[in-house]
């Protein structure tokens, strides 16, 4: 391990945190921490910047992935010729013909290590401060009925057998049924052609209003539903609006509105279908 006595004690301290120093260097750190009260509070708040920064960095690798990114990868053909070789810091030095010296080796790691700890500092200093203020909180995006049916079918896409709540035995009862508790007319859309097969109906609450809910199995046995909400009474002559791609989390969601209602499509957002079912399932309903 490099030797960092000659380094500024934030270095030292944030080597510390990482296990990075050698074990007399370690114990002589430890030493000046139980000593010296500023030590002690320059270490602590390093020591929330590295957890704030890790936790950071752990919200944002659960960042959905763009709907349009997942279907792009499933549909992506493997490549037809053979990898070159693996591109190597050591092979690319080669190439340019650079061999750096020690001194700057040094100093480049040095550089990447402080700027690390300088973002984790300020994250963790940011996080100590004053709370988010009522004006900020205000300007979060209300939630939308897309949120209620993507937790729904978080819920129901995993049942087998109360997946339903009317069998898809009962079409000319849930088609009766839905259109009185919506209020929106509408046919069974056929979608034996985009490989799914009909399996009932639910219904259900979406910004308090009811919702129908149209099931659908395709042949990996994934759950594709069809919900449609009627036009909310203060906002009448909506205008119809073409298909909207959405995503949270693990559920896509292709959306688009008539006067008179609001359709989603909903399924797994890695179904490189889902446009295609919905562009189907608009033209039937």
């Amino acid at each position: 391990m490099q030797d960092l006595r000659k380094q500024p004690l934030e270095v030292r301290l944030s080597a510390l945190l990482d296990g990075e120093v050698a074990q007399d260097e370690q114990q002589e750190l430890e030493r000046l921490l139980s000593m010296n009260g500023d030590a002690r509070d320059l270490f602590e708040r390093l020591k929330r910047g590295s957890e704030t920064g890790t936790a950071a960095m752990d919200e944002l690798v659960k960042e959905p992935v763009p709907l349009a990114l997942v279907r792009a990868i499933k549909q992506a053909q493997p490549p037809r010729e053979k990898p070159g070789p693996r591109l190597t810091l050591k092979s690319l030095l080669r190439t340019i013909r650079i061999a750096p010296t020690g001194p700057q080796a040094l100093a480049a790691g040095l550089f990447l290590f402080l700027v690390g700890g300088g973002i984790g500092y300020l994250l963790g200093a940011q996080a100590t401060g004053a709370a988010l203020a009522p004006q900020a909180l205000a300007a979060l995006p209300a939630k939308s009925w897309l949120d209620d049916i993507a937790a729904y079918h978080r819920v129901y896409s995993r049942q087998q057998r109360h997946l339903a709540e009317v069998p898809a035995s009962d079409a000319d009862h849930i088609v009766e049924w839905l259109t009185e508790s919506v209020g929106v007319s509408f046919a069974l859309p056929d979608l034996t052609g985009e490989g799914l097969q009909f399996r009932g109906a639910r219904l259900l609450v979406a910004e308090g209003k009811p919702v129908g809910e149209l099931l659908y199995r395709n042949d990996d046995d994934d759950v594709i539903a069809i919900c449609f909400m009627k036009a909310s009474n203060k906002a009448p002559g909506t205008k119809t609006q073409g298909l909207d791609e959405t995503i949270r989390d693990d559920i896509g969601l292709i959306s688009w509105t008539r006067p008179n209602a609001s359709y989603v499509v909903v399924g797994p957002s890695s179904e490189a279908t889902l446009t295609q079912i919905a562009e189907k399932a608009s033209s039937l309903l």
